[in-house]
């Protein structure tokens, strides 16, 4: 027999953040005494946790279960919501995508530490928690911060709109940002890029929407990390037919904005 004892559900169709909680949690449930899955449940995706009734758990065990979701939260919430947030009241924005999601996602990651421990004071875990009613109505301090940053960037918006101007203030509000790791290698693989840690393991406790485009995923990946090192292994010869790769796009422009802290390494 299993016991529901957390929900957590929105109406987001994608469920992205319910996935990144998901695998945050998923080491707790080994044990068997945990189990948590995605499901619709009345038009709303929903994640559930459950105890499983046959098997003992310590209450240090549930805390800690507890303490990884109010975590994972609480990521969501200085990430995405604070991005989007960020996007939609803003004057101005970037006309390439990849240039337009990293210059929210610096932003959005200044003051990111205190951010997200307002955000974590502010969650209380109830059997059934709205993710998203809980982002709407009780984030209002921590929108008043972000108002701070929107409000001066839409004050000079005309001076962001010179491409040069706009570039400069990426490179430093990138170079600015607190990082996360010392190192980490970026591999391009064929048509794709793939992000590991300096151990070359996934990136699992680093938020980033699953369901952007894979070039935008690791951009925000990156600036979120904000890494003293960057090993990009190349592939030689990264073309299309039609001239640059997305691939060979993406990497530019991260040794653009990352300049002084990519190593280049050529892949056979």
């Amino acid at each position: 027999m299993e016991r529901n004892i957390l929900c957590i559900s929105t109406n987001d169709n994608s469920s992205a953040s319910l996935r990144y909680i998901l695998r945050r949690a998923l080491p707790l449930t080994k044990s068997g005494k945990v189990t948590a899955k995605i499901s619709d449940i009345e038009g709303r995706k929903s994640l559930k946790i459950a105890l499983n009734d046959n098997k003992e758990i310590k209450a240090s065990e549930l805390n800690k279960l507890f303490q990884v979701v109010t975590d994972s939260i609480a990521d969501v919430v200085i990430t995405d919501f604070k991005s989007s947030y960020i996007e939609d009241s803003i004057r101005f924005i970037a006309k390439d995508q990849i240039s337009r999601h990293a210059f929210i996602r610096a932003l959005s990651n200044f003051d990111r530490d205190s951010d997200k421990a307002l955000a974590k004071s502010l969650i209380k875990l109830t059997p059934n928690f709205l993710l998203d009613s809980f982002c709407n109505f009780k984030l209002d301090d921590l929108k008043t911060r972000w108002n701070e940053v929107c409000n001066l960037a839409n004050e000079n918006a005309s001076h962001l709109m010179c491409a040069g101007t706009f570039r400069e203030l990426l490179r430093f509000l990138i170079s600015n940002l607190e990082s996360r790791s010392d190192e980490v290698h970026l591999f391009e693989r064929g048509n794709r890029l793939e992000l590991l840690t300096c151990d070359l393991k996934p990136f699992n406790d680093v938020y980033v929407a699953d369901d952007l485009p894979k070039d935008v995923q690791v951009v925000s990946q990156l600036i979120s990390i904000a890494p003293k090192k960057i090993i990009l292994h190349k592939c030689c010869g990264n073309e299309s037919s039609g001239g640059q790769s997305d691939v060979g796009r993406v990497t530019d422009f991260v040794q653009s904005m990352f300049d002084n802290c990519v190593q280049v390494v050529e892949q056979l």
